[in-house]
């Protein structure tokens, strides 16, 4: 009999601790956590910044729910607020993390901060929110909300930019008597290189041989891009990509490791 009743009572005990447990279980809360926050980019136009959340879901069903969203202050004066886009999900009893970017134009910027030209470095703060809609369990809020406050310092940038030193190098003799004869056209290649100088000049041929765009001939293009900063942000980089437009058409693209410091200017040669 008394073994009976103990086996009872314990019966009874491991009955109430069950829904105790489960309702522990559920009680807990998901965690999020900003693991990286970094500049990913400059440019003369913009930075760029990294943020990776990572969240922990300690329920046996999935979480679905909203991006982060951000609000951008610079030098105490609010730029721009958004979201992380596409919403994010993590499994049941998982762990799991989130990369995006989000781009800041210094137009924008400059539009905002008193002084701007007079500064050189720039307190850049982010405030993040994030809210989890949680289960719906007695017990449980309807969601569980998250705050953050980030800072980093960037640079005070306003770039003017001149073109310096345009030049054309005309084809040589050889180039020409190349595309003439895959063109299957007969032409004297030195009196055709002499009209194209002419005409890379701006002068009129001499005498007609070809008509130019009849021959697929390389041009030599070289220039040199010159780069101010109008603010007294620091500019240093290696290498510098970029793509020449004329009358809205894209003419030249590409990156030049050919880089000058000349006091205030930067100077990239560039040759194609």
């Amino acid at each position: 009999m008394r073994h009976n009743l103990r086996a009872r009572a314990f019966a009874a005990l491991f009955i109430a601790f069950m829904p105790f447990s489960a309702g522990a279980q559920l009680l807990a809360k998901p965690t999020a956590e900003l693991t990286r926050f970094q500049i990913e980019a400059i440019s003369l136009r913009d930075v760029t910044f990294l943020f990776e959340l990572s969240v922990k879901n300690p329920y046996p069903v999935a979480l679905t729910f909203s991006g982060l969203s951000l609000d951008f202050s610079v030098e105490g004066a609010k730029v721009f607020s958004t979201s992380s886009q596409g919403g994010f999900s993590v499994a049941a009893r998982a762990t799991k993390a989130n990369v995006f970017t989000v781009t800041l134009a210094y137009d924008a910027i400059i539009k905002v901060v008193k002084d701007y030209a007079s500064k050189d470095w720039l307190n850049t703060v982010v405030d993040g929110k994030l809210v989890i809609p949680l289960p719906k369990t007695p017990g449980l809020p309807a969601d569980i909300g998250f705050s953050y406050k980030l800072e980093k310092k960037i640079p005070a940038i306003k770039p003017s930019i001149a073109i310096v030193g345009f030049t054309v190098t005309p084809p040589s003799a050889a180039d020409i008597s190349a595309a003439a004869l895959k063109a299957g056209k007969k032409v004297d290649a030195d009196k055709a290189r002499s009209a194209f100088s002419d005409l890379l000049s701006g002068k009129a041929p001499s005498a007609q041989v070809i008509d130019p765009a009849e021959l697929d001939v390389p041009l030599q293009v070289r220039y040199t891009i010159e780069i101010k900063n109008d603010a007294k942000g620091p500019l240093s980089f290696n290498s510098l990509d970029y793509e020449l437009f004329i009358n809205g058409e894209s003419l030249v693209l590409g990156k030049s490791s050919d880089v000058k410091r000349d006091g205030q200017r930067i100077l990239v040669t560039i040759t194609n």
